[in-house]
């Protein structure tokens, strides 16, 4: 795999990183979706402390995260049912 070094600016800072070259669009999109949480948390509270909105935009990215993968387990039980019950369909009619 092709390795590319970029660097990425989050809360006004530079990080040197190297990356697969399949990556570099999505940490790119990733660290514009970063510096847009931050810009709308410290718009939105009386927060100016970097630290302070690095964290909340890590603990709100967390949330999405873990909503998401709630989401992704509901929707493969419910694929897994609706397969189980395909499947015993296809087995009375075989049979």
């Amino acid at each position: 795999m092709s390795k590319l070094n970029i660097k990425l600016s989050i809360s006004d800072r530079l990080y040197p990183m190297k990356i697969n070259a399949s990556d570099e669009e999505i940490m790119r999109k990733s660290s514009l979706k970063i510096n847009k949480i931050i810009k709308d948390f410290s718009e939105k509270y009386a927060v100016k402390d970097n630290q302070d909105l690095l964290a909340m935009c890590a603990l709100s990215l967390s949330v999405e995260l873990e909503k998401k993968k709630k989401n992704d387990d509901i929707l493969e039980k419910d694929i897994m049912q609706d397969l189980n019950m395909l499947n015993e369909s296809l087995s009375k009619v075989i049979k």
